[in-house]
């Protein structure tokens, strides 16, 4: 077994619902922190080391055209 993947299966639940309402971008890191009885320092520390183990959630496309913005 991997031991990157057993950290994530041993985090409290708490924790584990913090890093994913984090991850999801739906609370910032003092609410996460909060929830866990962390510090900010320790929230973005533990988040850090979650988004490695994670992969990203989103779609990159391929066709995505940049518009200009005409500000002048």
């Amino acid at each position: 077994m991997d031991n990157r993947s057993s950290k994530t299966d041993t985090m409290r639940p708490e924790t584990r619902k913090a890093m994913e309402m984090l991850f999801s971008a739906k609370w910032n890191i003092p609410q996460a922190a909060k929830h866990c009885n962390l510090t900010r320092k320790e929230m973005m520390i533990t988040f850090n080391e979650y988004c490695a183990l994670h992969p990203p959630t989103y779609t990159v496309f391929d066709n995505a055209i940049q518009l200009d913005l005409n500000l002048k």
